[in-house]
């Protein structure tokens, strides 16, 4: 089974190769979290591109296969407020 940094560099080097469709710079470790049986999920951000909004961000959530570090999902995560 892959550890944790395994996980994040996978999640990682999944995104420089889509480099021509998602942005390569800034990106930020949010989260992870280890789900039985046998899945990682790393949370990354980068910056989100409205001009004149510098500080708002996009996540995308890597779902890893936590035995063959093959990346098996990445989608758009969205962020509700903690109350």
């Amino acid at each position: 089974m892959i550890d944790v940094r395994t996980a994040v560099r996978k999640a990682l080097a999944y995104v420089r190769e889509f480099q021509d469709y998602l942005p390569q710079s800034d990106i930020r470790l949010e989260e992870t979290e280890y789900r039985e049986p046998d899945l990682w999920l790393i949370t990354l951000s980068s910056p989100e591109d409205v001009p004149l909004i510098t500080d708002r961000r996009t996540y995308k959530e890597f779902r890893i296969d936590a035995e063959t570090g093959d990346v098996k999902a990445m989608k758009v995560r969205s962020l509700t407020s903690a109350k």
